[in-house]
């Protein structure tokens, strides 16, 4: 683990992937490229995603999916729009925001309260802001070619039924190794 890379090399997080926002969010994450990693773009290294806690347990720990699981299910599934744009700051990520906002803050809220031991983003970031990045370096070119996209689609739409525990492989390639139902 580094400054720049707070995950360990196998390292998990829980994701709320939108793998069904690709189509729209494709023309900027296959050229967006995460700063630990300068070859693989953040399209192929995951599906676009709203992350809740990263890094996260071991996929093996029984007692961490159990607990997943428990809060998991205090929590309704997901339909979430993106009217929105924003972004982290003069030249950082651009990202969707995602509404209601409310239940999504909840959910990554009640996750992180539940894991003390894994801090989000390392400890570097620990009151995260739920978003979809849809490019890792922004400017306000990008912001606006991004917003003005998403108005003429109308928004976007997605539904979410679970949290799934991504991994990340020694390609740099993150798949889902396990998930927990939203809603029990």
């Amino acid at each position: 683990m580094t400054a720049q890379d707070p995950w360990p090399p196998q390292a998990t997080g829980v994701l709320l992937a939108l793998p069904d926002l690709a189509g729209f969010t494709s023309p900027w994450r296959s050229t967006s490229y995460a700063p630990n990693q300068a070859t693989l773009s953040i399209e192929r290294r995951f599906p676009p995603h709203i992350t809740v806690l990263a890094p996260f347990a071991e996929a093996a720990d029984v007692a961490a999916m159990a607990r997943l699981r428990a809060v998991a299910a205090r929590h309704p599934p997901l339909d979430l729009r993106f009217r929105r744009v924003s972004q982290f700051g003069p030249g950082g990520a651009v990202w969707l925001v995602p509404e209601p906002h409310e239940p999504v803050l909840a959910l990554l809220t009640d996750v992180v309260d539940a894991f003390p031991e894994h801090p989000p983003y390392g400890g570097l970031h620990p009151y995260p802001i739920p978003h979809l990045t849809v490019t890792t370096d922004g400017d306000d070119t990008t912001l606006t070619q991004v917003q003005a996209a998403l108005d003429a689609q109308g928004g976007l739409t997605s539904s979410v039924s679970e949290v799934g525990v991504w991994q990340r492989g020694p390609d740099e390639v993150w798949q889902l190794v396990a998930a927990a139902p939203l809603g029990g």
